[in-house]
């Protein structure tokens, strides 16, 4: 009998608290992967034809949102601490220099704090921003992470 009393206590105080609209904890990030972000097409096979994006109703949905997403920090690009590009795999070379490249591997991020470079897989979590754009640093993207933190991926 007592436990059915407690039973009942707990789900009526949680009713109670989620009733009340309390914010719900912030640890709990919504996770994306890099195959979230578009339907359809992503890979550029020349240079000038960019394939016609449709980004995805999960993204659509979180736009705004925080976010959390494991990938590499990429090594090439000039950085002031502040941004980097997230990548769905390691690369030797920049995407951005080679004729064909898959548009949905990367992101931008922009960082809360400045970061030193990171080896090896990360987590980025941050406030996710969807829509054709040229950003704060020149490039053309169509989901990027603003005030993000990144730490090293602990599995």
């Amino acid at each position: 009998m007592a436990r059915v009393r407690f039973a009942t206590r707990l789900v009526m105080s949680t009713t109670l608290v989620l009733s009340l609209g309390l914010p719900r904890p912030t640890t709990a990030e919504t996770r994306i992967r890099f195959s979230d972000f578009f339907i359809g097409e992503t890979y550029q096979v020349g240079v000038g034809t960019t394939p016609d994006f449709k980004i995805s109703p999960k993204l659509l949905n979180l736009h705004g949102q925080r976010i959390e997403i494991f990938g590499f920090m990429d090594g090439i690009l000039a950085r002031d601490g502040m941004f980097f590009m997230i990548l769905k795999e390691p690369l030797i070379g920049c995407p951005f220099h080679s004729i064909d490249f898959d548009w949905g591997n990367f992101a931008p991020v922009f960082l809360k704090k400045p970061t030193s470079y990171f080896d090896g897989p990360i987590k980025v979590t941050g406030r996710l921003d969807v829509g054709r754009k040229q950003d704060e640093t020149g490039f053309l993207s169509y989901v990027r992470i603003y005030d993000a933190t990144v730490s090293r991926y602990q599995p």
